[in-house]
């Protein structure tokens, strides 16, 4: 069994832009996820993120809450944890999409990836040869023609849902 990586890992594989709509879109409106997801993701972002002049970051504008919390989000497994698992319930409508599509290239999925109950201890690495970003895409799209997310979208979902980073060189090729 390969090493674990921890879940802040995943900033390797996603672009600042990408990072700040994450999280922007997590912390637009929290009435849209579960109660215990809810709860994780406001006791993590009051815990570990910090905006001056605020006690409660979550009471600051949504401006410098997404630019403390992006900060965050790049060295913090605990942050990253709460803020991906909100995110992926936004996308969740699409599980089964995704494992129709997955499970066809080739995919398995980790135990790790129902919560990643422990975010340092979280990834394994390795998609099945000759798997890249684009068959991910197409694999997906093909199985769902009207899905509504990006491509980056569609990628990140992925690895979330099986709990496995792509190979090493595929770092390049995102």
């Amino acid at each position: 069994m390969s090493e674990l990586k921890s879940l802040h890992v995943i900033n390797v594989y996603i672009e600042a832009w990408f990072r700040q709509e994450i999280v922007e879109n997590v912390l637009n409106d929290f009435s849209v996820y579960d109660p215990e997801v809810r709860k994780a993701l406001a006791e993590t972002v009051k815990e570990e993120v910090k905006v001056s002049g605020f006690r409660n970051p979550l009471t600051a504008p949504k401006r410098l809450l997404v630019r403390e919390t992006e900060k965050k989000f790049e060295t913090n497994p605990y942050l990253v944890k709460a803020i991906l698992n909100a995110w992926v319930q936004l996308y969740d409508k699409y599980s089964q999409t995704f494992d129709k599509a997955l499970t066809t290239l080739g995919f398995s999925f980790s135990e790790n990836a129902a919560s990643y109950a422990d975010p340092v201890n979280a990834f394994e690495q390795g998609w099945p040869e000759g798997v890249d970003y684009q068959k991910v895409i197409e694999a997906v799209r093909k199985e769902d023609e009207k899905i509504d997310m990006t491509d980056d979208q569609i990628v990140l979902y992925s690895i979330l849902r099986t709990g496995y980073l792509p190979g090493e060189n595929e770092e390049e090729n995102g």
